[in-house]
């Protein structure tokens, strides 16, 4: 699942669209590059997340493969993911 995008379901960041960037014991790791960086990943429980659909990046990518990523690659695949969603 690293490497996937998922939306919040509970919490202050309901709705949100976050990068996967670890797993741990249920819970899932996750980034957004701004609010949570990869340096301090928002930890949440797996079933307060649904996948937010398929969506195939470099960062992402990269993500999968347990390649460094930078901050910046996390928010522009992210903002790839929100304006391909709102063309739909």
């Amino acid at each position: 699942m690293v490497g996937g995008l998922v939306r919040s379901l509970a919490g202050h960041d309901k709705g949100d669209v976050f990068c996967v960037v670890g797993e741990e014991e249920g819970f899932l790791l996750l980034a957004d590059g701004k609010r949570r960086p990869l340096g301090s990943p928002k930890r949440k429980k797996r079933m307060h997340t649904e996948a937010a659909g398929e969506f195939d990046h470099p960062a992402l990518q990269k993500l999968s493969r347990r390649e460094p990523v930078t901050d910046n690659e996390i928010r522009r695949a992210l903002a790839a993911f929100r304006a391909q969603s709102r063309r739909v």
